[in-house]
């Protein structure tokens, strides 16, 4: 009896058998797709659809380098244009991908280059001239402001420093978003001259055709 209740002991007594090894499975993550362009007065951005930005393009840094980014993420361009400089604007070449641009400026090598002019000289500027890309991709500035709203709507309640109505060209502007960093609008004797993203409405129009970044209020280009 003893040895048979040694034997159940020792049957009751052992482990049970160890239940397979599952190998966790890696879970594909996608990557993040650019959904908006953001335009405001010291970068532009393109953020996905939860608002991350995938991309910040600095007007202080290199301009081909910001075209190159631009192609990683968006893809090849749709166009691009030259334009020769003159007394009030350098050298300039553009990357299109259809209401979208990125223009290069080529300075002159005795450009002013003082501390207080700097902020003033952009490495290169965007446009928008549609409320998307030609692939879709919504544009608007950081406020909101979309190529097509309505300029009167937009300028309501604006200082009047940050509008502007061109009576030779017809055109007028409206000062969209400032920059923070260093002052958005600059003093010149007798005019207080505002500096950023500007929305442009074309003579004959009521709505606002074309968002510059960064670019002066009374500026043409």
């Amino acid at each position: 009896m003893l040895a048979l209740a040694g034997a159940l002991s020792a049957c009751t007594a052992a482990s049970p058998p160890a239940p397979p090894t599952v190998e966790p499975v890696a879970s594909e993550t996608a990557a993040a797709e650019p959904s908006r362009i953001l335009i405001g007065a010291e970068t532009t951005d393109v953020v996905d659809e939860g608002g991350t930005v995938l991309l910040s393009l600095r007007y202080s840094e290199n301009g081909d380098e910001a075209v190159a980014a631009v192609i990683d993420l968006l893809g090849e361009p749709e166009a691009t244009h030259h334009q020769d400089g003159s007394n009030h604007y350098p050298e300039m070449d553009g990357t299109s991908w259809g209401g979208f641009d990125v223009v290069v400026n080529r300075y002159r090598s005795e450009r002013p280059s003082t501390d207080a002019a700097i902020p003033y000289l952009p490495a290169f500027s965007v446009q928008a001239t549609a409320a998307t890309t030609a692939g879709g991709m919504a544009i608007a500035s950081v406020d909101g402001t979309s190529v097509g709203d309505d300029f009167d709507a937009v300028s309501a309640g604006q200082d009047a420093n940050r509008v502007h109505v061109d009576d030779l060209f017809g055109v007028r502007s409206v000062a969209l978003n400032l920059p923070t960093s260093f002052p958005g609008i600059v003093v010149d004797p007798g005019i207080d001259m505002a500096y950023g993203v500007i929305g442009q409405a074309d003579q004959g129009s009521s709505t606002i055709t074309k968002i510059v970044a960064p670019s002066f209020l009374f500026s043409q280009a």
